[in-house]
């Protein structure tokens, strides 16, 4: 199963790429394997569709294969407009190529496979084997020994039968081959426009989820990049979560904005003269016949108050721990509330705090600690399959929160609770959890997601929290991005 026979201007070193590529791409190489069960050769239908959408410009050979399986339908997708308009942004981009060859292609097989003609050859080719099945058997029981006239008569016509069989493949081989050669402008243009989104969202999907552990998207190496395909057509949660992040990233920076924003406003004073920096109040002081010799005298000093633009120190941020809410209540927002976490494990790397996760149901699931935030793509991918179901017990990860808090990498860690149930605290837990947020000096912050279906105990929350986030869903919870 090779890219052999193109009807391009190709080098060999391009055919030859395609095949390293056959080898690295699961998807692309199920796919021809398909077609090959199929039709023989037409692996060189996927080359030649992928040559199509990657190669710059490419060029037919002056003298073309005529009876090649992938002939008119490659020339009939070189001439329409929707291969055209998409073909500038495949073009150089072999992920991109290979996304869109395969997409175009499975359509092609889902196509023919619904067609008469496919159900006769699979009929023909069940019938042989079932024939070839007795020939072998006659042979076996006839090993050894000279065949009798009774035996060869039957073997004479199980052949006949297995070769008329052939014909009929072969025939319906011909037949399939006219099919694809058969799509014509509008069939084209229908399986390019029902595959663009599908392939821009996964090609989008490829690149957030590859970069959240840090990485830049030039350092994702195409065999990665494969990979995630992999496991994005695999997970569909994981191309949800990755748009998620995306939002959630949006929501952060604009967060992020503001803060700095009100700090500059509100906080950060200085001492210095940039007349530009000023304070209001010593603007006022310079008007003022009572307060201006003493504003001058001080501005000349550089003593007057101006505005401090480096804004809101960022050291002493501590590490987060958060607790997730894992209940059947939760599966709902799954999604969100992984992409939430996400979000939130990026935000602590960039700023180089450690990160917990605790995710809780009726339990706790698997902790997770990353130290100043760092998380592999593999770490978040599965953190991202994982949800525990089941009910509501907010003892167990306050508790466990307890115990990562004792640790030293997490000294002066806070922490974030989020929840859609209710359950049930002892006094002596409450007691004793708010004796050591005093010792140590932390803060419990909770988002309480509410809405006609939920039915949290505020009041309990409130009991070990120290600010409280009332929300429909995660995505109003903008406050916990500058946490």
């Amino acid at each position: 199963m090779l890219y052999s026979h193109s009807i391009f201007d190709i080098s060999t070193d391009q055919q030859l790429r395609f095949n390293a590529l056959l080898k690295m791409a699961t998807m692309l190489r199920e796919c021809c394997l398909e077609g090959e069960q199929m039709l023989p050769g037409f692996t060189n239908l996927v080359g030649d569709c992928w040559t199509a959408f990657f190669a710059l410009q490419p060029q037919v050979k002056d003298v073309m294969e005529q009876d090649a399986i992938q002939h008119d339908f490659i020339i009939n997708l070189l001439k329409n407009e929707a291969y055209r308009r998409w073909h500038t942004l495949t073009k150089g981009d072999e992920l991109l190529s290979v996304l869109t060859a395969v997409g175009v292609v499975e359509q092609m097989i889902a196509t023919l496979q619904k067609s008469q003609v496919m159900q006769q050859q699979r009929a023909a080719e069940h019938v042989k084997e079932l024939i070839q099945n007795q020939l072998n058997q006659l042979r076996k029981s006839q090993s050894g020994t000279t065949l009798s006239d009774e035996a060869r008569y039957h073997q004479y016509h199980l052949q006949k039968d297995i070769e008329k069989e052939n014909k009929r493949i072969r025939q319906a081989r011909e037949e399939l081959k006219n099919q694809i050669n058969q799509f014509d402008d509008v069939s084209i243009s229908s399986i390019i426009t029902s595959n663009k989104s599908k392939v821009l969202h996964t090609k989008n999907a490829i690149v957030a989820v590859g970069t959240m552990d840090g990485k830049k998207v030039e350092q994702l190496l195409l065999t990665d990049q494969f990979e995630l395909v992999e496991k994005i057509r695999a997970h569909k949660s994981l191309l949800l979560i990755a748009e998620m992040v995306g939002r959630f990233k949006k929501i952060a920076h604009k967060k992020h904005k503001m803060k700095e924003k009100q700090t500059m406003a509100r906080q950060n004073i200085s001492i210095g003269q940039e007349v530009s920096r000023l304070l209001p109040s010593e603007l006022a002081n310079f008007i003022l016949p009572s307060s201006k010799l003493d504003f001058l005298r001080r501005y000349g000093e550089q003593q007057t108050f101006i505005f401090d633009t480096k804004g809101k120190e960022k050291n002493g941020r501590g590490p987060i721990i958060i607790c997730m809410d894992e209940s059947s209540s939760m599966n709902a927002i799954k999604e969100q509330s992984k992409a939430f976490c996400i979000t939130l494990l990026m935000i602590a790397r960039q700023q180089k705090r450690d990160f917990a996760i605790i995710p809780f149901a009726s339990g706790v699931g698997e902790v997770q600690l990353f130290k100043r935030g760092q998380a592999t793509s593999q770490q978040i991918m599965d953190f991202s399959e994982r949800f525990l179901g089941g009910g509501t017990n907010y003892e167990h990860p306050l508790r466990e929160a307890l115990n990562i808090l004792l640790k030293n990498e997490f000294n002066k860690a806070d922490i974030l609770f989020v929840t859609d149930g209710s359950s049930f605290l002892p006094t002596s837990f409450i007691d004793e959890f708010n004796e050591i947020k005093k010792q140590k000096q932390f803060e419990c912050s909770a988002i309480v997601l509410t809405n006609l279906f939920n039915a949290v105990d505020l009041t309990l929350v409130e009991r070990f929290s120290d600010h409280i986030m009332e929300v429909n869903e995660l995505f109003e919870a903008e406050d916990a991005f500058v946490f």
